[in-house]
């Protein structure tokens, strides 16, 4: 739900920025049709834009291209086979409701409000149509009338005008039933149910009704011009003053009195000077502002450059950084020893000496978790670095020693992350045996979310059988594995 809120913060920045430059530079155009492009492009380009895997700070920093998080949202269980003996770790992902925090209460919150609204749209929608197909249609110049019902009555609702047929008789009946009909071949109504849909999708943020209003507001621009040039702007003028009283209907259709605390702003565009061909140059300005929102976001979603620097030939001289995983903890014991010995303080035990050693080498060294406290594994693997270890203990029914056993991901994506897994692991696999350790060959799990969730180079490692430890991992063997692990990078 965090992504949820991410996104959510992302478009609206880039309403607000396609909102401001409307305000300050293009609702002076009078090029309307361009204008209901831009309010509807605007929209639709902060939906989308905050789903687009490129930012610009990749393209400046990394090569690379990250591969997308896998989402965590069940129990994840690995079967482990140790010399023909099967071990259960269970991987216990956090409960929906321990997950639920304020952010996950916002955001479940928002998603419920907007599904309603367009559950509620929808069922507007599709009960408007229903009562239209039902009434009595007749044409006129070409047109599909219906009689007014409800308090529907002088607009037109998709392809329908909706007024008395007695009323075509007047030449003010005459001028509403062109103003409709200008509306229906504008296709007007395909705007107002997209930004209806937007309204649904945004309905928190102040903009998107401002920018609806707009867009309504351009519709009547749009239509008043081509009656304004029919029928002379002042006979018109006076035409939509005698009428500005009449009730005004509300919804997806579109009015001659849909804007009337609008009116004089209308009287006015129509009265003014159109714009100059030579303005339109100020549409272009569109295109900073789509780099300007790609700039924001590659600040929002900076580049993940950890791994790329590890493998990368160039180096910058900064220290790499590891980050150890203390395999389970909390309310999630992991494997028990026959003397009550837990996995889960023997990980930490290990994780806090291995990260002693380390340091001493020269690394950064960061833990996935503070101390006995449980983490969902999307939280764990959510860490920036260099390196991801996660440190486990199997567990069999004997006291016998088993050999180091090396896990990682590969095959799965066959993306450039996964190349560096196998290159790490066969590495890693190499050094331990020429500091004396036992280890087995590196295998491939596609079951652990540790490892599927990570975005940097991530292993896992099971050490040793939890029951041939009497209290305490021995020093030297932390001591052997880090020496592994600092000759396995590439300095």
């Amino acid at each position: 739900m965090n992504n949820l809120l991410y996104y959510l913060f992302e478009v609206n920045c880039s309403l607000m920025l396609g909102a401001a430059l409307y305000f300050l530079v293009i609702k002076r155009l009078s090029f309307f049709q361009w204008n209901r492009y831009y309010l509807i492009g605007i929209c639709l380009l902060s939906f989308l834009l905050p789903f687009g895997k490129v930012r610009i700070g990749e393209i400046f920093f990394s090569s690379i291209t990250t591969s997308p998080v896998m989402a965590q949202t069940e129990q994840i269980l690995n079967s482990v086979k140790v010399d023909r003996h099967l071990m259960m770790e269970e991987e216990m992902s956090d409960s929906l409701w321990n997950s639920f925090s304020t952010g996950y209460y916002v955001a479940y919150f928002y998603l419920f409000v907007a599904l309603l609204l367009l559950f509620r749209f929808t069922v507007r929608y599709m009960t408007l149509s229903r009562k239209i197909r039902r009434l009595d249609r007749y044409e006129h110049n070409g047109f599909v009338v219906v009689a007014p019902f409800d308090h529907y009555a002088n607009c037109s609702i998709r392809d329908v005008i909706v007024m008395d047929e007695a009323l075509l008789n007047t030449s003010e009946g005459q001028l509403i039933f062109e103003h409709e009909s200008q509306h229906i071949l504008f296709r007007h109504c395909q705007d107002k149910w997209l930004i209806e849909v937007f309204r649904c999708l945004f309905w928190l943020n102040p903009l998107i009704y401002w920018l609806r209003m707009q867009l309504y507001l351009t519709h009547e621009y749009q239509v008043d011009r081509v009656l304004a040039k029919k029928y002379g702007k002042g006979r018109y003028a006076r035409f939509l003053l005698a009428f500005s009283q009449e009730e005004k209907p509300s919804g997806l259709q579109s009015s001659l009195f849909n804007n009337q605390h609008e009116l004089v702003e209308r009287i006015q565009v129509m009265m003014a000077r159109p714009s100059s061909a030579r303005s339109k140059w100020k549409y272009t300005l569109t295109i900073p502002v789509l780099c300007l929102s790609l700039l924001f976001y590659s600040f929002i979603n900076p580049p993940r450059r950890s791994w790329y620097s590890v493998f990368n030939a160039v180096k910058e001289g900064g220290m790499e950084t590891i980050v150890l995983d203390p395999g389970h903890g909390g309310k999630d014991a992991g494997a028990k020893a026959f003397s009550g010995l837990t996995e889960k303080s023997l990980t930490w035990e290990t994780c806090l000496l291995l990260k002693q050693e380390l340091e001493r080498k020269g690394y950064k060294v960061v833990l996935s978790r503070a101390g006995d406290e449980f983490k969902t594994l999307k939280e764990r693997s959510n860490l920036e670095g260099d390196l991801f270890l996660s440190i486990h203990f199997d567990r069999i029914e004997t006291k016998e020693m088993l050999p180091i056993r090396i896990l990682y991901q590969s095959g799965v994506t066959n993306n450039v992350l996964e190349q560096h897994n196998h290159r790490f692991a066969s590495s890693l696999d190499q050094k331990l045996q020429q500091n004396g350790l036992q280890v087995i060959r590196p295998q491939i799990s596609t079951k652990h979310a540790v490892l599927r969730n990570a975005k940097i180079p991530a292993l896992l490692l099971d050490l040793d059988n939890i029951n041939a430890i009497d209290k305490n991992v021995k020093l030297d063997f932390v001591q052997k594995l880090a020496n592994a692990i600092d000759q396995s990078f590439d300095h």
